[in-house]
């Protein structure tokens, strides 16, 4: 088991922190990071930056560099540390090293061959912005640039599903709720293997500490996560949210669009993925909310099996939802199993 130290009045004495994941020391990070240079730079979140990074062996790597330190960081970043250590699923991405040196708190996970979700299916990625901007979320930064756009594929899609689902599934059996699952947290490896990105302990600490509940309290929710919550949940946290914001990002699959797009015709409410497709969804037209970039290249009875597995999991009540190891057993039975059999709604 690695071990790290941390002060205790005037002593130092080590505390087991991570089993199986190096502590890296400044200078290994700095090797790894060239200095933390601009150039590396590939993402910016509200609590922190992210720098690619190689590791020695040539491993590539995503460097999250804590940049807005919370009262109680340390304790915070070793909670992040040892629960991340514990995860082990081919589609949640792995913790590869951490630093948890004063002045230089740093977590490495694997780095995306692709690129996010978001990325491939929107072709642009949420700007660098300050954290009084609308910061993109700390894990879209672990990932490289995006390629040229590509059109995803009708099985690519189902697969990517079926990976993201396997993912929080895996994570909400090991207790851990994410809390931010969104297109930007799903990322892409080769062959299009997707990966749920690692859930972000400060950004949760400081939402339970912005909970009072002697008060109404209105939420900030940056650009990067419009349209992925209930409008009646923003301050609720639990595993049911997650899947209400997974059925957001199957119908990003669905349809190409994002979750919220203010450039588009129509009310505001129509602007909002979630408002717009639910309807044509209950009434079996999925053929007006298919992403036109497939042109006819998909099954339509897939199509609207997935389309009611995402009606599903944003069903208002949370209660009425089902759990992601749910999810999972429809998207593989209903529209896997079903698209190679060639079945009919």
């Amino acid at each position: 088991m690695i071990r790290g130290s941390c002060p205790s009045g005037n002593r130092r004495r080590e505390v087991a922190i991570a089993a199986g994941v190096p502590e890296l020391t400044p200078r290994e990070l700095k090797e790894a990071t060239a200095k933390f240079s601009a150039s590396r730079l590939i993402g910016r979140g509200e609590h922190a930056e992210v720098f690619r990074a190689t590791l020695r062996g040539g491993r590539a790597a995503a460097a999250k560099r804590l940049i807005r330190a919370p009262p109680a960081a340390a304790g915070i970043l070793r909670e992040q540390v040892a629960a991340a250590s514990k995860l082990r699923h081919e589609n949640v991405v792995r913790l590869l090293g951490y630093s948890i040196t004063a002045g230089l708190p740093v977590l490495l996970y694997e780095l995306a061959d692709v690129g996010t979700l978001h990325d491939v299916l929107h072709g642009t990625r949420p700007p660098l912005a300050g954290p009084r901007g609308a910061p993109a979320p700390a894990s879209t930064s672990i990932r490289r640039p995006p390629p040229a756009t590509a059109t995803l594929g009708w099985e690519q899609r189902v697969r990517i599903a079926l990976d993201a689902a396997a993912g929080l599934a895996y994570l909400h059996a090991a207790a851990v709720t994410h809390r931010g699952v969104r297109s930007t947290s799903v990322l892409l490896f080769q062959g299009f293997r997707a990966k749920i990105a690692e859930h972000d302990v400060f950004k949760q600490k400081q939402q339970l500490a912005d909970q009072d509940l002697t008060q109404t309290v209105i939420r900030y929710v940056p650009d990067t996560e419009v349209g992925y919550y209930h409008p009646m949940e923003l301050m609720c946290s639990g595993r049911k949210m997650d899947v209400f914001s997974f059925g957001v990002v199957l119908l990003e699959l669905l349809t190409g669009r994002k979750p919220h797009d203010n450039t588009l015709p129509g009310t505001r409410v129509q602007q909002f993925l979630m408002f717009w497709a639910r309807p044509l969804l209950a009434q079996g037209r999925v053929e007006e909310c298919i992403d036109p970039k497939l042109g006819d290249q998909y099954p339509p009875a897939g199509a609207l099996k997935l389309g009611r597995i995402a009606l599903q999991c944003l069903q208002d009540h949370p209660a009425s939802r089902p759990s992601m190891d749910t999810v999972v057993r429809l998207i593989n039975r209903d529209v896997v199993v079903r698209d190679q059999r060639g079945a009919r709604v």
